[in-house]
């Protein structure tokens, strides 16, 4: 396993060199931005707005200006990235839901130190013809990955709607790209989707059955995650690495047409209408400081039933906000905002 996750993050790495190399990063050239700090990979695992804090926060040079050279990685789903977390190849990862959690109930020493969006930002988009949840009763649904913030938020659905999850089918498709696909092309009546993808189904006419916004569900949707060793022994790179986070938040919540570029580039989204709706939707919801809460943490231990030790722990034990205090404290947050 551990050598398969390290071929996987090679080929990964490979692309995004490819990728970014020579290129010019938002009118400035990537080289303006030159190798001083300590160098650091971090994994994001969602194409998501909810994890765009980590995109402005290197493209604005947050992390630079804070002594560290973050080179972002993709790694599609939490699990995968919190697998590679545990192995040591990636030190710090922006995590989608409850994966790190998962991981810590199993014995590994995933801490998380930030949560910058602490509800579920998903849709329930359907085909036409489905007027109710009733309606979904024998019907494919498409998901990411089980375990993902997308399979909890289709079973919490269920489970209120009083639907059992047997009288429907859970397919995997990955990315919510590929779900919405899906959607088109008939192979699934229903799927969870995110922004900016959820904008593209409804532009495409497809039915908005539930915005999860609206269900007012503490979950602690994007999260940054360490292990509790890196913590220990790296304690000021994560106190660095938290500074630039949270100066990308400002970014994001202060900056609109720069953020609308970042995300652009990250998403591929080049369509305005798209990205108006998705920072108009997400900008006000991120915490300018991203404490964990142990009610979303409930509800997350809640998501994992099939965990034996889920029922009897407690919140605090999955979440380390010390850090992030001592900022606060000592007004780093609020200088920002002035």
């Amino acid at each position: 396993m551990q050598l398969v996750t390290r071929l996987f993050l090679l080929i990964l790495r490979s692309r995004v060199v490819l990728t970014l190399a020579g290129t010019i990063v938002l009118g400035q050239p990537s080289i303006f931005w030159a190798q001083t700090g300590q160098k650091m990979l971090v994994g994001y695992s969602s194409l998501s707005a909810t994890q765009a804090t980590v995109w402005l926060a290197k493209e604005a040079g947050s992390f630079l200006r804070h002594g560290l050279d973050v080179e972002l990685i993709y790694i599609g789903t939490g699990t995968k990235l919190v697998q590679a977390i545990i192995g040591g190849d990636i030190k710090i990862g922006q995590v989608g839901g409850a994966a790190p959690i998962a991981a810590r109930l199993r014995g590994a020493e995933t801490k998380i130190v930030a949560v910058p969006y602490n509800t579920l930002s998903l849709s329930l988009m359907t085909q036409t013809d489905i007027r109710s949840m009733a309606d979904l009763k024998g019907k494919r649904i498409g998901i990411s990955r089980f375990g993902s913030n997308t399979d909890f938020g289709m079973r919490y659905l269920l489970k209120k709607h009083g639907i059992a999850e047997r009288e429907v089918v859970l397919l995997q498709f990955g990315e919510a790209q590929a779900i919405f696909g899906a959607l088109q092309t008939g192979a699934v009546q229903a799927g969870i989707l995110s922004y900016p993808t959820t904008a593209a189904a409804i532009k495409r006419g497809f039915k908005e059955l539930i915005d999860f916004s609206d269900v007012d569900l503490e979950f602690p949707n994007s999260n940054v995650t360490v292990l509790d060793r890196f913590l220990q022994t790296q304690r000021d790179v994560v106190r660095r690495f938290l500074m630039g986070f949270v100066e990308g938040i400002h970014r994001y919540k202060t900056d609109e047409p720069f953020t609308k570029r970042v995300m652009g580039k990250y998403l591929r989204v080049q369509d305005q209408a798209v990205l108006d709706e998705t920072y108009r939707l997400f900008a006000p919801k991120m915490l300018k400081i991203p404490y964990p809460t142990p009610g979303g943490f409930r509800v997350a231990l809640e998501s994992l039933p099939d965990e034996p030790r889920a029922r009897s722990a407690k919140p605090e034990e999955f979440y380390d906000d010390s850090i992030l205090r001592a900022l606060e404290k000592e007004g780093f947050v609020q200088r920002l905002y002035r």
